[in-house]
């Protein structure tokens, strides 16, 4: 009879258990800021496609005209909403720039009031904690 190849055996086992508890705090500032104008003649485009609303014509909600720094801009996931003659706008129908607020019609009469409202949040927060509570234990079988 040949001789028989002795092998080695090894059995291993390893068990995790427990818990992690994780806590998320988020925070969201909405900082908002309005701003409104009247329509008047020259903002209205002579070719009839648009209307140029100067960030000199605006004024916050305080009655104060806005400063030489400009219309403020949203930052990342801000947004703005605009409203001509108290009606919500479909957000296509307007570009909002620093220096303007250009509609995407020419169909607009003399005195309508635009309100421009500013969401911003930049402000915002999130922290997450993790605690583990694990044990672990390793069996080996030689």
């Amino acid at each position: 009879m040949p001789p028989s190849l002795i092998k080695l055996f090894v059995g291993a086992a390893s068990t995790v258990t427990g818990t992690v508890d994780t806590v998320t705090t988020t925070a969201v500032s909405d900082a908002v800021a309005r701003f409104n104008a009247s329509i008047t003649l020259g903002m209205i485009d002579a070719g009839n496609t648009t209307t140029t609303i100067p960030d000199t014509s605006f004024v916050d909600d305080a009655g104060n005209p806005v400063t030489a720094s400009g219309l403020p801009l949203p930052s990342s996931g801000g947004y703005i909403n605009v409203y001509v003659n108290g009606l919500l706008q479909e957000s296509s129908l307007s570009t909002w720039t620093a220096t303007s607020l250009v509609l995407a019609t020419a169909s607009i009469l003399v005195g309508t009031p635009v309100v421009v409202e500013v969401h911003n949040y930049s402000g915002t927060t999130s922290t997450s904690t993790s605690t583990p509570n694990l044990t672990v234990s390793t069996t080996i079988n030689t």
